[in-house]
């Protein structure tokens, strides 16, 4: 084999006569190297390689970095947190057990949601208040039994409006002396089995329409 060392113009070369150069030894290079094709069978060394627009790597698809910067495409494995930094502030963190925490480590509580800050602002850990729930929010739809406590609070119905009185009283506000009802009967009926009724007569009982009194009670018509 033979080498040839050549030189013009600012156009140096070495060259063998077979293509191919084997080296027994290390060798350094002061200045930049360009080649159209590196191939090792080992590991490239370097403090830094500026790969220009793009890495494309083989068929294992794997790269391993402390840092990176710019678009990814594919998955992203890390053996730790994997952290989303914008200018070097952290943003979003997913742990290893799939936690997210925003900001760092601040995963909230369980039972919380993410609530966005809109455009301006970051997100926050939130806790569910019902107290502000807006109803023109709501849409139609079944609550599942589950989603209810086994025994419900409570509710005051000081604030119902439309409601019929208690009673049907007719009279002045100040003067009350009046019951009325209707004259026919429309809809299907049975009294309370520990209670009477009472209406003012005469009453019609519509077609298919039932009236039930259980044994002991009485409906009094007058």
């Amino acid at each position: 084999m033979a080498i040839v060392i050549s030189g013009v113009n600012n156009n140096d070369k070495i060259t063998a006569s077979d293509g191919t150069i084997d080296l027994l030894s290390g060798v350094n290079y002061a200045g930049i190297i360009t080649a159209p094709a590196f191939t090792s069978t080992g590991n490239i060394t370097a403090g830094h390689l500026n790969i220009g627009s793009g890495i494309q790597l083989g068929n294992a698809g794997v790269t391993t970095a402390t840092t990176f910067v710019g678009n990814l495409t594919g998955n992203v494995n890390n053996t730790g947190n994997l952290l989303l930094q914008i200018g070097g502030s952290e943003k979003f963190r997913v742990g290893s057990l799939g936690q997210l925490g925003i900001g760092g480590a601040n995963y909230g509580t369980s039972g919380q949601v993410l609530s966005s800050g809109g455009s301006g602002s970051a997100s926050t850990w939130q806790t569910i208040d019902l107290s502000n729930l807006n109803a023109s929010n709501l849409t139609s739809g079944t609550i599942p039994d589950a989603r209810f406590p086994s025994t419900l609070p409570a509710i005051s119905g000081a604030n119902l409006t439309n409601l019929p009185p208690s009673a049907p009283v007719g009279g002045a506000s100040t003067n009350t002396v009046f019951f009325e009802n209707d004259k026919a009967v429309a809809v299907n009926y049975q009294i309370t089995s520990t209670k009477n009724a009472m209406s003012a007569g005469p009453i019609a009982i519509n077609a298919g329409i039932a009236v039930t009194v259980p044994s002991g009670c009485s409906w009094t018509i007058v």
